[in-house]
């Protein structure tokens, strides 16, 4: 009895035990669970409050890098916009017209179409006294010109800063505040095309920012974005308040507008440095809200498996084993969701055998392989490089335990080894060692640093050659040059410089344009680089000027060489669309020895030599020599430009004549005259047109020479013949007079005025006279020579067309221009009688001129087997050494005064 009471007492104590064990488990559970639950709700009210106020902060930094962002751009769109008009302030054109005024410049280049395709709004030229020399606003919506805005006007004064900026040749770009509205202001110095020279003066562009402009800006940065001028009375009351509170310090104030949209503010100043606009970017907070929220869900997620790891530690031992269980698990999880869809390669590596343990899908991807195909490799097998240095790399991570981060080749199965930068870490995985790499792939900046070294050649490159014939450049060629210089210092070597000047290269470039001429030099280029031995230098020096350096080269081998050159060139033909030219190459020759003193002075004998070639008829060689007279050599342009016009108004050109023949078998028995001009210095010697023409057309004195001439003329024609005129028929008068026209009369509107009133004021018959203008600027200027030509023809004048036969399409032009005679090419005329070529132009020409009702005239008829072949072919007029040279004009004054 009393065993049995025992056993109920000790079953008793156990449920007991069991019963408390059980109800005190679940007190300290829900007690657990209660303390747990406010902790963690504590925990997440603090933390969700710091996350917030944290995001918050960034959401605003954000506006801030984002209107900082849009400032930028816009200062950026600020330069844009004043390079953009770069072109129009370096022009020879605008350099010229600050000066001259010409007011062709602007018909032709400011027309309303043409402003309103710059997309401007206002454009002002300022001399550098300070005075607008043209200026005009505009309406791009009527395209209209407009008056400029009066506070543009009065900022046109010596002291502000759009003219007078720190440097004068710097540019200056901006915007500006006027009652119109925001403008972007640009203002560049006027300089000439090569970028240089004194500035003339200042060019301003100007643009209202319109919502044009806000809009591409808008567009540029893609946000929502507003500006308005602090001097607008229209300000809303959120830019009112931003404006307030915008300071030095705090240049950019944000502002929450709502729960969707967060504003950032900043004062825009102007060209003078003072606060001129206020910009507002509006940013969504949509990111902001889902960013919150997820960041709240994934704290709240947190708080929640801390709750349940701190909750563990009470439960018994199962559980807890249970728990770390699936938490291992959950881990494992993470870790292949975050490996196998990570961007960069990823490889386990057995650190024994080298062979593949794991591979995740980018770096299957970046090989080619299959994982199937891919275990079947070791490291070995895929790594481009010796086996022992890859051991070497995997022993030193193994030893020290220390990351190795480097750069691999890897092999891929299809393509081209692959560049990767890696990542190597030493881990254990199943009780053994093993590597984990990740591999990263820069095959991209491996291109891009050699496209980068290429560059830096093909710069280098540039640097010292031409671009269009691939040769050395004058730069480079000098400094070849200062070597050879320097050499004979020391060693007293001779080396031979040879300055070369393409003859009748302008035809081929006006008559065909610079593509054609471009095509020529490169054709030129590889001519001349086949003729020289392999250690000269070949060098273009600019235009169709080259240079050529023999190296430790005799006088006479040098001559050799360049006249072998010369013929080479000559025999040389150029075609370009069914069109064939003829060219030449005039060569000056120096020797560089110890006498040369300098680079300059080699370049300037070698260059003297080949001027001197070119006067002596072209295509020759010239070897300079100490001993020639200072009448032979060039005076520069720049002299010119004050010689002429003092010439001019002194009276020292001096007029000449030449016979113009008929040809025995000619029906016509008219002699002719062609007019020549000279000019006489100081010392009595005469100065032919071919030293100081191309200077007159350069300064813009030919439209005064050719007055000149035809004044002059026309008074020494009324002294001499007024007596025959009264009694003799038109018909019957012996002599008919040419006068040369040149390109900037061709283009004077006011030209035929003069022409007739130098007509009226003399009293001699139109009849008499013969204009005469080149070929190539009849078809540069063809409608305007069309006209011209016209008008005179109606009056009575006659027409020749000069140096025919030098255009491409010469026969196309001429049923445009309704000329009285065409004067034949003389370079045909010279080669007449040798070359077959030459005799069927001649011929040609002279066919289609009959067919047309045009006389002929044949230049530089230099012998009389010239003339006899001319006379067979029935050319109608002569002219030439073998007739008469130029004899000087009997005029018993020359004071003649030209009108304007």
């Amino acid at each position: 009895m009393r065993s049995l009471l025992k056993n109920h007492d000790v079953n008793l104590i156990k449920q007991t035990k069991t019963s408390k064990s059980k109800r005190l488990r679940h007190q300290t559970r829900s007690i657990f669970c209660v303390s747990l639950f406010t902790l963690i709700s504590i925990f997440y009210a603090t933390a969700s409050t710091i996350l917030s106020s944290s995001l918050e902060k960034i959401e605003k930094q954000d506006s801030k890098q984002l209107v900082e962002g849009v400032t930028g751009v816009f200062t950026q769109n600020i330069e844009d916009f004043s390079n953009r008009y770069l072109d129009w302030s370096a022009w020879d054109d605008t350099y010229n017209f600050i000066i001259d005024g010409n007011q062709q410049y602007i018909k032709s280049n400011l027309t309303n179409e043409q402003i309103a395709f710059l997309d401007i709004n206002l454009v002002i030229y300022v001399n550098s006294n300070g005075k607008i020399i043209f200026g005009t606003g505009f309406d791009l919506n009527n395209k209209q010109k407009t008056r400029i805005p009066g506070t543009i006007s009065k900022s046109i004064e010596p002291n502000n800063i759009l003219l007078q900026p720190s440097n004068p040749n710097n540019s200056l770009a901006g915007i500006m505040a006027i009652p119109e509205g925001l403008m972007l202001i640009s203002s560049r110095p006027i300089l000439n095309s090569e970028g240089r020279g004194t500035p003339r003066g200042r060019l301003i562009f100007g643009r209202y920012i319109d919502t044009k402009v806000t809009d591409k800006l808008a567009k540029a940065t893609r946000l929502s974005l507003t500006m308005q001028a602090l001097n607008d009375n229209n300000l809303s009351s959120d830019l009112q308040i931003a404006r307030a509170n915008i300071s030095a310090k705090n240049p950019i104030f944000v502002k929450v507008l709502n729960n969707k949209v967060i504003a950032g503010y900043a004062s825009l100043s102007d060209i003078y440095g003072q606060p001129a606009a206020i910009t507002r970017v509006d940013n969504s907070r949509d990111t902001y809200n889902v960013q919150t929220k997820k960041s709240l869900s994934y704290l709240l997620i947190a708080l929640c498996i801390i709750g349940l790891l701190f909750g563990a530690i009470a439960l018994p031992m199962l559980e807890h084993l249970l728990l770390f269980y699936y938490e291992r698990q959950e881990r494992e999880e993470r870790y292949r969701a975050v490996v196998t869809q990570a961007s960069e390669g990823i490889i386990l590596i057995d650190a024994s055998s080298k062979s593949f343990i794991e591979a995740n899908k980018a770096l299957l991807d970046l090989l080619g392989f299959s994982w199937q195909e891919l275990q079947k490799n070791t490291l070995y097998d895929v790594i481009v490089g010796d086996r022992q240095q890859i051991d070497d790399a995997i022993n030193n991570i193994a030893e020290t335990n220390v990351p190795l981060v480097g750069e691999w080749q890897f092999y891929h199965k299809y393509d081209l080894p692959v560049d990767v930068e890696f990542s190597a870490n030493a881990i254990a995985y199943e009780e053994k060692d093993a590597l984990c790499i990740v591999l990263r792939d820069i095959r991209t900046r491996k291109q891009a640093e050699a496209f980068l070294r290429e560059s830096e050649k093909r710069l280098s490159w540039q640097a010292t050659h031409d671009p269009l014939t691939e040769l050395l450049n004058r730069r480079a060629f000098e400094q070849s040059l200062e070597q050879a210089l320097l050499s004979t210092k020391s060693s007293q070597p001779q080396h031979i410089l040879c300055y070369l000047d393409l003859d009748r290269f302008k035809v081929v470039n006006d008559t065909c344009g610079h593509t054609a001429g471009d095509e020529l030099l490169k054709q030129v280029s590889n001519l001349f680089q086949t003729s020289l031995r392999n250690t000269d230098t070949l060098a273009r020096l600019g235009g169709d000027e080259f240079g050529i350096l023999l190296y430790n080269c005799p006088l006479h081998l040098a001559v050799e060489i360049a006249d072998g050159l010369r013929e080479r060139v000559s025999q040389f033909t150029f075609s370009w669309r069914n069109q064939t030219f003829s060219i030449g190459v005039s060569i000056g020759i120096a020797a560089i020895n110890d006498s040369c003193k300098n680079l300059d002075m080699a370049l300037s004998a070698a260059d003297s030599a080949c001027y001197t070639a070119k006067k002596r008829g072209r295509n020759q060689v010239h070897i300079y020599n100490n001993s020639e007279s200072e009448l032979v050599q060039r005076l520069s342009e720049t002299q010119w430009g004050l010689i002429i016009p003092q010439a001019l108004s002194n009276n020292h050109f001096r007029l000449c004549y030449q016979k113009i023949v008929p040809i025995e078998n000619s029906q016509i028995k008219q002699e002719h005259y062609e007019v020549l001009l000279r000019l006489e210095d100081k010392s009595g010697n005469i100065i032919l047109p071919t030293e100081f023409l191309p200077a007159a057309e350069r300064y813009d004195l030919m439209q005064q020479i050719d007055r000149w001439v035809i004044a002059t003329l026309f008074a020494h024609l009324e002294q001499q013949y007024q007596t025959v005129w009264e009694s003799c028929p038109i018909e019957t008068l012996p002599n008919l007079y040419a006068v040369n026209l040149s390109g900037s009369s061709i283009n004077d509107a006011e030209f035929f005025a003069f022409v007739q009133q130098q007509f009226a004021r003399t009293n001699i018959p139109p009849e008499i006279i013969c204009f005469e203008i080149t070929e190539t600027i009849a078809i540069t200027n063809l409608k305007k020579a069309a006209e011209l030509i016209n008008k005179l023809r109606l009056i009575g004048c006659r027409f020749a067309l000069d140096d025919f036969g030098s255009g491409m399409s010469s026969f196309t032009y001429l049923k445009a221009l309704p000329v009285d005679y065409v004067k034949i090419d003389g370079s045909f005329i010279q080669e007449i009688t040798e070359n077959a070529i030459a005799l069927e132009m001649v011929e040609s020409i002279k066919r289609i001129a009959a067919v047309m009702g045009i006389q002929t005239i044949a230049e530089f008829v230099e012998t009389e087997e010239i003339y006899q072949k001319l006379q067979s072919l029935g050319v109608d007029y002569a002219q030439g050494y073998a007739i008469g040279k130029p004899c000087a004009l009997d005029i018993s004054s020359q004071n003649s005064k030209i009108s304007s």
